[in-house]
């Protein structure tokens, strides 16, 4: 009976950090350029790079991509440019 009561909690934690993990994040977001920080199991560079063209479109940009870091996740660096 412990085991259960240990183990649901433990497994919807799981799920929570998976849940969040799978979404990609702007970092350092500006006019000049972005950071996309994403999980590359749970996300595609592809979505990943429409994110930072969205984020460089509201000041009339196109993101163009300068180079990626891989830490676990993906940090994918995009120049924003006329």
């Amino acid at each position: 009976m412990n085991d259960f009561r240990f183990g649901v909690p433990l497994g919807v934690a799981l799920v929570l950090l998976t849940a969040c993990a799978s979404k990609p994040v702007l970092l350092n977001a500006s006019e000049q350029g972005v950071v996309v920080r994403y999980n590359p199991d749970a996300t595609s560079a592809d979505q990943a790079a429409a994110l930072a063209q969205a984020s460089c479109a509201k000041y009339g940009r196109n993101a163009v991509p300068q180079g990626t870091a891989l830490t676990g996740d993906v940090f994918a660096t995009f120049s924003c440019v006329k």
